[in-house]
């Protein structure tokens, strides 16, 4: 109560989108305006833009700040959701013949559930945000939004505002002022980071799509360079040592073409497997001959491509692939297919196999390339 006691005080709305007009709505005669015109809205909150009423911290009085709320009785929505989700992956799994079960559609909701879940506490997403800027300290061309921890409860985020343009617009459109020049650099500051993410934090921002990045100039660095904002941080996803090892492994494997390797890891890896010697020996032999004969390409850079072949072979196989594998996979998909928006030529391995090369030491691997 007392948090809310010092949200309500200390936050002031700006003007209301639409009709240019306040809202005149004054919470408890404190003098504070309700926001009531959402700039952003999703399925567990929307976002206002607001000012502090008075000073907190190092932010003045009138610093701008983006105020998330959660919708009402969303854990229950949520919790039904899952429950949903859950019966209908366990009774595909049970199909005869499909053999589903070795794609571990119930494991991944279960993986989704436990990322998913937190993000209900607020207090979990600024948490969040604080990691971010700690791993990504010093990075002038990546940057999050700064939490304002005293006046955050579960289901009230007050963070300060990013200004910028979101990322959407350069992909959207090559022009006077979203140059090719320009969206090179924003796909390979992605492209970095979440290799950055995957390899050396293992810590994920787990809902990366353009929406969630707003791209400014970094004023305060000579040259004013491009910068990109992350936002909407809830969603994340950590493995913990020994997982984040594993995937190293099998995505190390992968990326340098080392399909056999990258195979028999996934299997040594597999918490439940019910596949034969020679379902192995195939199941490593078909990615092995997947690297082969994408021998013009990397992993990164068709990710897609991948992930359908291979489910493909642990369903023939009776191989169970881990959940881990299979989120962070599809993580660097959707960056894949961001940057190739952006920037058509890049080529992936070349931001790729130095984050490899570093969790490798990172862990105490060793491993040889395969060009």
């Amino acid at each position: 109560l007392g948090n809310r006691e010092r949200q309500r005080r200390l936050l002031l709305s700006s003007e209301a989108e639409g009709d240019g007009k306040k809202n005149d709505d004054v919470a408890g005669g404190g003098g504070v305006v309700k926001p009531t015109i959402p700039i952003g809205s999703g399925c567990v909150a929307q976002v206002y833009k607001a000012r502090l009423r008075s000073s907190h911290g190092l932010h003045p009085a009138g610093t701008s700040v983006a105020v998330k709320v959660q919708h009402p009785r969303i854990l229950e929505k949520v919790c039904l959701d899952f429950y949903i989700m859950n019966k209908m992956a366990s009774l595909l799994e049970r199909i005869p013949y499909l053999n589903l079960d070795y794609l571990s559609m119930k494991d991944s909701v279960d993986q989704f559930r436990d990322i998913m879940l937190p993000q209900l506490d607020l207090r979990v997403e600024a948490h969040n945000l604080r990691r971010f800027r700690r791993d990504f300290e010093g990075e002038t061309r990546i940057a999050f939004p700064e939490p304002l921890v005293g006046l955050t409860s579960r289901e009230v985020l007050v963070e300060r505002f990013v200004e910028g343009e979101p990322m959407l617009n350069f992909v959207s459109k090559e022009d006077e002022h979203h140059s090719k020049k320009d969206r090179e650099e924003l796909a390979t500051i992605g492209l970095k980071t979440v290799m950055e993410m995957i390899f050396l934090h293992d810590f994920v921002h787990a809902d990366l799509h353009p929406g969630n990045m707003i791209v400014d100039r970094n004023k305060s660095v000579r040259g004013q360079p491009l910068r990109v904002h992350m936002i909407d941080c809830g969603l994340t996803v950590e493995l913990g040592e020994r997982d984040h090892m594993n995937l190293v492994r099998v995505l190390g494997s992968l990326i340098k073409r080392d399909g056999y390797a990258a195979g028999k890891l996934m299997v040594d890896t597999a918490k439940k497997c019910q596949a034969t010697e020679l379902d192995v020996e195939m199941f490593c032999r078909g990615i092995e001959k997947i690297c082969i004969d994408d021998e013009q390409n990397n992993f990164l850079e068709s990710v897609g491509d991948y992930i359908t072949d291979i489910c493909y072979l642990a369903c023939k196989h009776k191989v169970k692939l881990e959940a881990a594998f299979i989120n962070a996979a599809l993580a660097c998909e959707i960056m894949e297919g961001l940057a190739a928006s952006l920037y058509p030529d890049m080529k992936v391995q070349s931001v790729a196999l130095p984050m490899v090369l570093k969790a490798e030491m990172m862990h105490g691997l060793k491993g040889k390339f395969k060009w």
